[in-house]
């Protein structure tokens, strides 16, 4: 089969469909959903920054979703059905264009610059991320009406058509991590005028038109126009009940050089990351990505020794996970939960990019402290990689100050920009009550 790949990705080939009973689609046959007009935002309005962070489906396997009429006057029809080999609706380039021709066109903020070639897609500052679920979608092309044209493939002849899609958005706040709004959308239209690659014009006019709609959306304007909290806004840890930590004993700090026998690698499935012992009967912390969805993980000591780990309480916001194991004896890390400062050198252990790396340790220094997405990081030029993840930042006297938690990388070579969650925040969002 032939990939006609327009506006997100859709599958179509006109000969190669199976000949089918009269289609299903009967929703193009019904009423055609009332023409939404967006009007401008008013002169003066301050709207919050919004991007394109997400699109999916809900389209089943075996869902007719195309009807193709064939010939003068169309008498014939093949219907399509949705294949999960197909590759669905995704995040691409025409899709953000048109997303972002739309809004911008009516007054509302997109965050990016879409002529920066070189722009990190995952990191566009926008205040609101917007996700598009298309739950439906059917089109009915009519093609071939020349003898010449029946030769062709329909993406190449002259076609009429009709489409229409049903889109739920849902409007996010990073800083508040909620969902502010989901909003319904669902738009047809009509290609009456014979024109070349009609499926790809109608899939991506009937998206840039449920955009039009999600603009004039009350809802959609409210939550956009409203101030939101303050950038400065600190995100604050939901209530749990106290776990009681056994710490260190005071003045029990070992030299860096010994710091590695406190520090584990752990693996879930095919996963690896790093965490590190915080009491003395058997407590990790590492990072909440690195434990994912598991109960149950294997943890490994610096000395080969194997032991299983239960995941005693994560939060996802902060990217933390507590884990209670068997310590066998071993000394837990000495907590520093003071301020730090830039210019401090500081130290990184962990398991970076393979388990036979395990106890790996780095230097670096402070570069500064930072506040984002609504949370506290240390930032550090120390050297981290992926598996990484979870382990100890410590300063010169051995104590634990942070928690590697991610780093900056172009083309997986290493910046000197990496973050790490302050030890005090790690505790706080984890409800964890040192205790001696």
């Amino acid at each position: 089969m032939r990939k006609n790949l327009g506006l997100i990705g859709a599958l179509m080939m006109l000969c190669a469909f199976p000949a089918a009973a009269q289609s299903d689609l009967s929703v193009l046959e019904e009423a055609a959903p009332p023409a939404v007009t967006a009007a401008p935002l008013p002169m003066g309005a301050k709207p919050r920054s919004v991007s394109l962070a997400r699109v999916g489906d809900t389209m089943k396997h075996g869902q007719p979703w195309a009807l193709i009429l064939w010939g003068r006057n169309c008498p014939v029809d093949n219907e399509a059905v949705w294949d999960t080999s197909q590759d669905g609706f995704k995040k691409d380039p025409v899709v953000e264009r048109l997303f972002r021709d739309e809004l911008t066109g009516l007054g509302f903020n997109v965050a990016g610059d879409p002529n920066n070639l070189f722009k990190d897609d995952e990191d566009d500052g926008a205040e609101l991320q917007i996700g598009a679920l298309i739950t439906d979608v059917s089109i009915m092309a009519c093609g071939g009406l020349t003898a010449r044209e029946r030769k062709l493939e329909l993406a190449d002849v002259s076609a009429v058509g009709v489409a229409q899609m049903s889109i739920e958005w849902q409007i996010y706040s990073p800083v508040e991590s909620k969902v502010l709004a989901k909003i319904p959308t669902v738009v047809r239209l009509d290609y009456k005028e014979p024109r070349t690659q009609v499926v790809d014009a109608m899939l991506q006019g009937v998206f840039a038109a449920n955009v039009r709609a999600l603009a004039a959306s009350d809802d959609f304007r409210t939550a956009v126009l409203s101030a939101g909290p303050s950038a400065s806004a600190l995100r604050s840890p939901i209530a749990a009940p106290p776990i009681a930590l056994p710490l260190a004993q005071t003045g029990t700090a070992r030299p860096i050089s010994e710091a590695s026998g406190s520090v584990v690698a752990l693996f879930t499935g095919e996963s690896m990351g790093s965490g590190f012992l915080v009491s003395r009967d058997g407590h990790l912390l590492t990072n909440r990505h690195v434990v994912g969805a598991s109960k149950f993980l294997k943890v490994k000591w610096s000395d080969g020794v194997e032991t299983v780990g239960e995941v005693i309480r994560s939060d996802a916001g902060r990217d933390i996970a507590l884990i209670k194991t068997d310590p066998r004896g071993r000394q837990p890390f000495s907590l520093r939960r003071s301020g730090v400062q830039a210019g401090e050198t500081v130290f990184a252990i962990g398991t970076p990019l393979d388990s036979r790396l395990q106890g790996s340790l780095t230097q670096g220094v402070v570069s500064a402290t930072r506040t984002l997405g609504g949370y506290n990081f240390i930032q550090s030029d120390v050297v981290v990689n992926p598996g990484n993840s979870g382990g100890p930042l410590l300063d010169q006297g051995g104590a634990v100050i942070g928690v590697t938690v991610s780093g900056v990388g172009q083309k997986d070579a290493p910046r000197g920009i990496n973050f790490f969650i302050p030890i005090d925040d790690a505790f706080a969002f984890l409800s964890l009550n040192p205790s001696s």
